[in-house]
């Protein structure tokens, strides 16, 4: 009785405890919010870390199975190489790149002006709306959405811009973070171990036997799928190089490398790199733009029909509306991240729940 007695008032204590603690987190919100975001800040070379030898450590391992390298060199080796993709892509595509973007700033406010003169001139030579009244008022309509279009134009750059100015920001962080990534990766069995112990430790052995679980299930999905989507976005981005190169599009490089990384984003992606693609080079000349409008229509085609299926189709196990509701619960909650990894969590929360309901339903179903 009296050990009930001093649990039962051990409870009342930690149940008022928390309750404080829970009641000064609220009034103070945004000093605990400041606080959270100082400590990420601090420890955020060591996620960028661990992210990059997650990544990392499937080649790491290729090597070293493959050809019985030992660790060390199948780092070098691999760094080696991402240094290189990174001094070219510096020396020779970045300076196209930003060349590209700033000279888009500086042609922005003349593109209102040029394509409202185009379709003046293209209402006025071939007569196509030579209606009386009907022809006022689709004029008026369109050019009150030319300056509309510029100012989209102008926003989307301006956020890639500041995307771009932030990324610089946070590069020390990245280069930090880069170079511990290889100590990671030396002691990645260790760290893994240790991971397993504490998750046992936390949830005792069946809880954790199930979170292992279910981490070893999404980390095959999101290995499948996005490796197999980022192969299928280097293809679609290369091929989109090409046909602009060929179309004699206006910022072909850069172009194609939005295509490329908005393909990355499952169903809303292609249409996204093809807007921006066509609206750009509509200021410049519209019959480019239409071509150029075609050429990714039937590449996207290409893509949704033969290409994606081949490298990614009956991967994740996935239907139509739930790839699509991942991708909007996915956006919704964590932008276009969530977009890009929906998908596998999705598949992987599918595998559960129908493991649930094929052993909790009814048999004669």
């Amino acid at each position: 009785m009296k050990h009930y007695r001093k649990s039962h008032y051990f409870n009342m204590i930690l149940v008022i405890i928390i309750s404080y603690i829970g009641i000064k987190f609220i009034d103070h919100f945004d000093i605990v919010r400041m606080k959270l975001n100082q400590f990420i800040k601090l420890i955020y070379p060591f996620i960028i870390s661990f992210l990059v030898a997650y990544i990392l450590s499937p080649a790491i391992s290729f090597l070293e199975k493959r050809f019985k390298l030992k660790r060390g060199q199948s780092i070098f080796i691999t760094y080696m190489g991402i240094i290189g993709v990174i001094l070219i892509f510096i020396s020779f595509i970045f300076p196209i790149i930003t060349n590209s973007i700033l000279d888009l700033f500086k042609n922005i406010p003349k593109f209102s002006t040029t394509a409202q003169n185009y379709f003046d001139q293209l209402v006025e030579n071939n007569k196509l709306l030579d209606v009386g009244h009907l022809s006022e008022v689709v004029q008026n309509n369109v050019r009150s959405y030319i300056p509309k279009l510029s100012n989209v134009l102008m926003n989307t750059l301006d956020i890639l811009l500041k995307g771009t100015l932030s990324f610089t920001a946070s590069f020390l962080s990245t280069l930090i973070g880069f170079i511990i990534s290889i100590y990671v990766l030396f002691d990645k069995e260790k760290f893994a171990l240790f991971g397993k112990k504490l998750t046992y430790i936390l949830l005792k052995k069946e809880n954790g036997d199930r979170l292992l679980s279910f981490g070893k299930t999404l980390h095959k999905m999101i290995v499948i799928y996005i490796g197999a989507k980022s192969l299928d976005s280097a293809i679609i981005g290369s091929i989109a190089f090409m046909g602009m190169l060929f179309l004699k599009a206006k910022y072909a490089l850069l172009l194609a490398l939005i295509v490329g990384i908005t393909n990355m984003i499952p169903y809303v992606g292609p249409f996204i790199g093809m807007s921006i693609a066509c609206v750009i080079n509509l200021f410049y000349s519209p019959m480019t733009a239409l071509w150029l409008l075609i050429f990714l229509i039937l590449l996207q085609q290409f893509d949704g029909w033969y290409l994606d299926p081949k490298l990614t189709g009956g991967k994740v196990g996935m239907n139509p509306f739930l790839a699509i509701l991942s991708v909007a619960l996915g956006g919704g909650f964590f932008g276009i991240l969530g977009m890009i990894l929906g998908i596998p969590i999705m598949a992987v929360i599918k595998i559960y729940v129908d493991d649930f309901v094929e052993r909790k339903g009814p048999g004669h179903l």
